[in-house]
């Protein structure tokens, strides 16, 4: 009975390294990430300094202290690329009491206590209140460039744009090949591989790749999704 209970322990520490040196090892395809920036220099002149949180700290008096935003933060460069190339923040509105109108927020990300996103822009001499995707469609579209188009699906939607990946021994893959973002454009507009990593809720908590067409008049529509890696040492995490 002992040497058969030592025969199973030595027969699963031996099925375990076979898997870990046939685990799927996809091919990785890299891009260059586009060399892009947002210009702050409208919130320096109205009162705002950047931490180094990237967090835009307003005195009271500023114009932009009255907009309704609990933080007002620094974009990601990638954002660099819309057109018109206004001065543009962050705007984070985030309360346990209220919440933005239906309508009245681009995206909101969170759990039990969401946060509710949307856009401060200084166009003709002041700064204004981007609330929702019509008028952020109002105000950048047309799309009528590639960096354009990934900016502007960045902005409107809560996913991320990847370069630069590389293989992580202690994930598990679902698919062959993984590519950087990348834009492809098409008869229909702009075609993107975005990702988006499932973090709230109790594990596991894949990574996707999530493919969005930008069409030329300022639309993105969700075209196909597919997970395509996770840490196993989430499967039994649970975030709030």
């Amino acid at each position: 009975m002992q040497r058969y209970f030592y025969r199973l322990v030595f027969s699963i520490i031996a099925g375990s390294f076979l898997l870990g040196a046939t685990a799927r090892q996809p091919e990785i395809v890299n891009y260059p990430k586009p060399d892009l920036e947002v210009d702050l220099s409208a919130f320096r002149r109205g009162g705002c300094n950047v931490d180094r949180d990237g967090n835009l700290n307003c005195e009271w008096e500023s114009p932009v202290a009255d907009l309704g935003c609990t933080t007002l933060s620094q974009p990601s460069d990638l954002l660099g690329g819309l057109n018109p190339k206004f001065p543009l923040a962050v705007c984070k509105q985030r309360s346990a009491r209220s919440r933005p109108a239906t309508g009245e927020y681009i995206y909101q990300t969170g759990g039990l206590l969401p946060t509710y996103y949307r856009y401060v822009v200084y166009k003709n001499g002041k700064f204004s209140l981007i609330k929702n995707e019509r008028e952020f469609k109002n105000t950048f579209a047309p799309i009528e460039s590639s960096q354009e188009a990934l900016s502007y699906a960045l902005a409107v939607k809560n996913l991320q744009a990847f370069y630069g990946q590389q293989i992580n021994p202690d994930y598990e893959y679902f698919v062959d090949k993984i590519e950087d973002t990348r834009v492809q454009q098409n008869r229909d507009g702009y075609l993107i591989n975005l990702y988006e990593k499932r973090i709230f809720g109790c594990g596991p908590h894949p990574t996707s790749v999530v493919n969005v067409l930008v069409t030329r008049d300022g639309n993105v529509r969700e075209v196909s999704r597919k997970e395509v890696y996770k840490n196993p040492q989430e499967d039994f995490l649970c975030v709030d």
